[in-house]
């Protein structure tokens, strides 16, 4: 009895504090000035793959709109058309927008959560770094146009190089202090993911460790694995580029013939073997193959052969063109997956 009377204190204490004013759910109130859009704003949520509708208002003739509902820790943004609208970290509580589009300085003040603060803090520290690498590019452009003497350009260059050397550090270094981990991955995904490996690692580690149930911590760490298996199958294509050439072995393949038997390549080691990729469907193929029909009879008896790769789907169409081409020897292969072929 004592266990459940407990409980129920408990709920009793959970249900006043909802009545003292804690919720789960987000206000938001809002005002714009001198919109000549619309009549309504949009809250959209920012995903790293999509970009999600989650509610919206009416836009009153004074400018004002309100919203509340429930939604996910997050990025966010109120859009009133597809060139205005306004990032915010979202969270279960009461936000203020007081929006003023003739003040294109700083045309939004947001009162919120200090997370959201932060947020809007690296918002303008990136917005700002990159104005002024984008203004030392276009000069540079510019005078590369207007043919300036080489000093000149030899100056902005190293004034862009700077900009980009600042921009970088400051993303390295925000992205390790900042306090709240959503802002630490805004910073690093700001840039492509090969820029900074070592800190987007980081930054993952530390969501997986302090938000390790948000959908953005979960989408970050499966697109920093895409990258690491892209980066892996780079790797792997450098490498058996490398060892492909005149006076190389070929790689090896090992694939089956109409009737499954497997016929590797590496199986007529000490013959010249023309390896010829075709396809049923490919005309340019088919027209060159009574060429390679007459080089296989000529030579077949001095040690010649053919080893043919067929891109094929068609099991049936495969074996019908072999026969109907008079493709005679013996050594022919398909995975019948077309261009997926390995």
């Amino acid at each position: 009895m004592r266990k459940v009377i407990g409980f129920l204190t408990l709920l009793l204490v959970f249900s006043a504090c909802k009545l003292n004013g804690s919720s789960d759910k987000y206000n938001i109130v809002g005002t714009i000035k001198n919109y000549n859009g619309g009549k309504r704003v949009t809250l959209e949520k920012l995903g790293l793959q999509k970009i999600t509708a989650i509610d919206s208002a009416n836009i009153d003739d004074k400018g004002a709109f309100k919203m509340e509902g429930i939604g996910e820790k997050g990025f966010y943004r109120l859009k009133f058309d597809d060139r205005t609208f306004f990032l915010f970290i979202l969270e279960p509580a009461k936000y203020t927008f007081d929006i003023d589009l003739q003040n294109q300085a700083d045309p939004v003040k947001i009162k919120g959560t200090a997370e959201n603060d932060e947020f809007q803090v690296a918002i303008k520290n990136v917005q700002m770094a990159q104005q002024q690498f984008n203004s030392y590019n276009m000069a540079y452009q510019m005078m590369v146009q207007q043919g300036v003497s080489q000093d000149t350009l030899n100056y902005v260059i190293q004034q862009l190089q700077g900009t980009a050397a600042k921009l970088e550090a400051m993303v390295k270094d925000s992205s390790r202090t900042t306090k709240s981990p959503l802002v630490a991955m805004f910073y690093v995904t700001n840039f492509p993911m090969d820029k900074f490996p070592q800190e987007n690692l980081a930054v993952i580690q530390r969501m997986e460790k302090e938000i390790p149930n948000s959908e953005y911590t979960k989408d970050f760490r499966a697109a920093y694995d895409k990258y690491l298996a892209d980066l892996k199958t780079k790797d792997e294509m450098k490498q058996t580029a490398a060892s492909i050439g005149v006076g190389k072995p070929a790689p090896d393949i090992d694939l089956k013939n109409p009737e499954g038997k497997t016929i590797k390549l590496s199986s007529l080691k000490g013959k010249v073997v023309l390896l010829d990729f075709w396809a049923s469907w490919c005309g340019p193929c088919r027209m060159e193959m009574p060429n390679v029909v007459a080089a296989y009879k000529k030579y077949k008896d001095k040690g010649f052969t053919v080893y043919s790769v067929s891109l094929d789907r068609d099991a049936d169409a495969w074996k019908g063109a072999i026969k109907n081409l008079g493709m005679v020897w013996e050594n022919h292969v398909s995975d019948l997956k077309w261009w997926q072929f390995q």
